[in-house]
């Protein structure tokens, strides 16, 4: 047997949710004790919920249920948690991106610097070969003036000898 009567002013100003436990604050959103003529408690149906009209933990009337809109919050938290984390995110890797960039150009501008040097490297090396061909030329050259002056020098050194052979026999004859 049910009975419905109107809330009273004690059933609309609900005691704080900290004082029942969940369950029996669940009970009492959707379900009013009354008092049926035997002295039993009968739970009936609150007609408000069954409307879709919900009490929140302020005992102000909702649309949602508390459950819905404490998860409802509680989504918006996470997502806006989830957004500050996405901006973080979002810094670092922008400040990834300016390091890889610089250290990008940093890298580009000793790769010219390397090109440069083994470019400079390059005409070194072929002035040195230039170089040592004409000091080898320069060798043969000297080699050739030594050849002939040591041809000059053995021809002197004959004339030499004849000559002092020739002041010899000059002196033994007078």
């Amino acid at each position: 047997m049910r009975l419905y009567t109107p809330p009273s002013q004690h059933e609309v100003n609900r005691p704080s949710p900290g004082s029942l436990d969940s369950q029996t604050d669940a009970r009492r959103r959707h379900y009013r004790v009354t008092k049926a003529g035997s002295g039993h408690l009968v739970m009936a149906k609150d007609p408000l919920a069954e409307a879709g009209l919900h009490f929140d933990e302020l005992n102000k009337l909702r649309v949602l249920e508390p459950d819905v809109s404490q998860k409802t919050t509680e989504l918006n938290e996470e997502c806006e948690d989830f957004v500050d984390k996405i901006g973080q995110f979002q810094k670092i890797v922008g400040g990834l991106i300016e390091l890889v960039d610089e250290l990008a150009k940093e890298a580009e501008t000793e790769k010219m610097k390397a090109i440069g040097a083994r470019n400079l490297l390059k005409s070194v090396e072929k002035q040195r070969e230039a170089q040592q061909q004409q000091l080898q030329a320069l060798i043969a050259e000297k080699k050739m003036q030594l050849e002939r002056y040591r041809i000059e020098y053995e021809a002197l050194q004959k004339v030499e000898a004849e000559q002092n052979e020739f002041i010899d026999q000059f002196i033994l004859q007078k």
